[in-house]
């Protein structure tokens, strides 16, 4: 069972993870294999949320009910988004902040323990817990945050990927990628009031990425 979002008041709107891989500096200037020249980075992000309220809550939460009930919110941007992907202690971390907005900005990533980029599986389905940890995260208008205390339980997706050794870089999509939500972005304001309703309710986002020649953020 996915554990409640953690949300929290932050000056600067920024995860926790997006954090930490911030946080670490980058590696000193050293002699390594010179690697080609990669094209241009390109992502496109798709996301569509969709809330329900069960009727159970109509007489308990009317404005939830009133307010989110068969509401959805849509976001589309193309090279518009932030994406890297780290290898660091024995883990791969592949990473997309989509930007098209001054504050609200959703995140998601991917998490592959115990691998190389140059293990990375090519096709699988998100739901697989064993070989991939997907987190997710949004910022709002009122400068609160949400993120996934843990690893989300996937409902469905597809993720495929292609990793290039002479570019160093990693291509690939994310297909109908859909996991609980609970809470209405347009409409947010710290605390949430109205999560459990909306998770328990059947709300969900839905991301579909498409990416070409995402680049390596190096750490010590």
């Amino acid at each position: 069972m996915r554990l409640p979002l953690l949300f929290y008041k932050v000056t600067t709107a920024v995860s926790a993870l997006a954090l930490s891989l911030v946080m670490v500096s980058c590696s000193p200037e050293t002699e390594e294999e010179p690697v080609m020249a990669a094209g241009p980075q390109e992502v496109s992000f798709t996301m569509v949320d969709s809330l329900k309220v069960n009727p159970f809550f109509q007489s308990s939460y009317p404005e939830a009910y009133t307010n989110f009930n068969g509401k959805t919110y849509t976001l589309t941007s193309r090279n518009q988004a932030e994406a890297f992907f780290v290898e660091h202690n024995n883990q791969v971390v592949l990473y997309f902040r989509d930007k098209s907005k001054e504050r609200e900005n959703p995140w998601v990533s991917f998490t592959f323990k115990n691998r190389t980029v140059q293990q990375l599986p090519t096709t699988f389905s998100a739901k697989e817990a064993q070989v991939v940890c997907v987190e997710d995260g949004q910022s709002f208008a009122d400068g609160s945050s949400a993120l996934s205390p843990g690893c989300d339980t996937i409902l469905n997706g597809t993720v495929n990927l292609q990793y290039d050794p002479a570019t160093d870089v990693i291509s690939g999509s994310v297909s109908n990628l859909k996991f609980s939500l609970e809470y209405y972005v347009p409409q947010f304001s710290f605390p949430n009031r109205y999560g459990n309703v909306l998770k328990t309710s059947g709300s969900t986002r839905n991301l579909d990425l498409t990416f070409k020649n995402v680049k390596r953020r190096k750490t010590d």
